[in-house]
Parts: C-alpha cells; sequence; structure tokens
C-alpha cells in the first residue's frame, strides 16, 4: 500500500474505464464506436464481443490442436502394440504349438493372448493415468490456478477401454498363430 499526500497525484496521467451495453447488431455497434470516436478523440472504444469471439475462437484451436496431438499418440500408441505383437509372433507360435500339443484348444489359447495382453493393456492404463493425473494436477494448480478436482472414474474407464482394447487388438493380431497347426511348427525346428 502506497501513502500519498492529497492531491500529490493530481497531476499524473491516468485512465478511466467504463462499460456501456450497446446495441447487438455488429452495423450498430460499429455505428457507436465511429461515432464515439468522433465526437471524443481522446476516448478508445473496444468491442466486448468482438474480443470475446477473438478468446473462443483462438480456444476452439487450441482444442483442436490437443484433440489432434491425442489422435496421433493414440495411433503411435497402436502402431508400437502392433509392433511389439509382430515382435514376439515366433515365439508365440512356437508355446502354442506346445500347448497345442498338451492339449489346447484355440478358444484356451485365444483367452490366455486376451489376458496377457489384457493385462499389459491394464498396465499401460494405469501408467497413462497416474501421468494424465499429475500433468492436470500440475497444469491446474501451478499454471492456472484453479481448485483441481479428479476424475477418477473417467480414469478407471479409460484403464478398462486400454485393456479390452489390448486384449482385443492382441488377439485379433495372434489370429494366424491360432489357427497353425502345432505339426508344421513342431517339424520346422
Amino acid at each position: 500500500m502506497f501513502l500519498f499526500r492529497p492531491g500529490s497525484l493530481g497531476g499524473a496521467p491516468h485512465t478511466y474505464v467504463a462499460f456501456v451495453q450497446g446495441p447487438a447488431e455488429p452495423q450498430a455497434r460499429a455505428r457507436l464506436q465511429r461515432d464515439t470516436a468522433e465526437r471524443y478523440p481522446n476516448v478508445s472504444v473496444i468491442d466486448g464481443l468482438t474480443v470475446i469471439e477473438t478468446v473462443r475462437r483462438v480456444l476452439g484451436y487450441v482444442t483442436l490442436a490437443i484433440t489432434v496431438v491425442g489422435a496421433v499418440a493414440l495411433f503411435s500408441g497402436a502402431l508400437i502394440l502392433i509392433g511389439s505383437v509382430a515382435m514376439t509372433k515366433f515365439q508365440r507360435i512356437h508355446d502354442a504349438a506346445v500347448l497345442r500339443v498338451l492339449g489346447g484348444n484355440t478358444r484356451m489359447l485365444a483367452s490366455m493372448l486376451a489376458l496377457e495382453y489384457g493385462v499389459l493393456g491394464l498396465l499401460a492404463g494405469a501408467v497413462g493415468s497416474a501421468a494424465a493425473l499429475v500433468l492436470t494436477w500440475a497444469l491446474a494448480r501451478q499454471v492456472l490456478e484453479i481448485t483441481w478436482f479428479p476424475s477418477l472414474l473417467t480414469n478407471v474407464i479409460g484403464m478398462a477401454v486400454t485393456a479390452a482394447a489390448v486384449g482385443a487388438t492382441g488377439v485379433v493380431a495372434s489370429l494366424d498363430v491360432l489357427r497353425r497347426k502345432p505339426l508344421a511348427t513342431l517339424r520346422a525346428e
């Protein structure tokens, strides 16, 4: 707090701000701005609706950019998942052949693959959810300085969807492993 003697700042430059609710039509607002500027040349008129629309448009672009980055991240994750399934394909072919010789059927092998990939997806979803919670907390509290409300239900749903998607992708990518006859695989060794 600063204290000054009365009248000591009387000659200092100062600014007054006032708000006026004007007409809603753009042409009428422009006419009001023009008339005010002509009558009072030292008055600056700022159209609040134009400012709000500009902010909305910029936030829309930011939202679109975040959505695109998220989509690229999901697409990249899917490619990495498919690549990791393809890299372990030969080991899976051998394991499936041995399990079939020991009495396993296609349904059992598919269930095992779905469970294995589902657990991997659940772990990936848990790590992603934990990272999302930390980042949203940091953004809300440190950058935006607002109250942070974690959405645990959204994180649990995200983890379940990730587990189901990874499990289904793993089984679909391993269909040729499930269809392969064990005799041909074991003879090739």
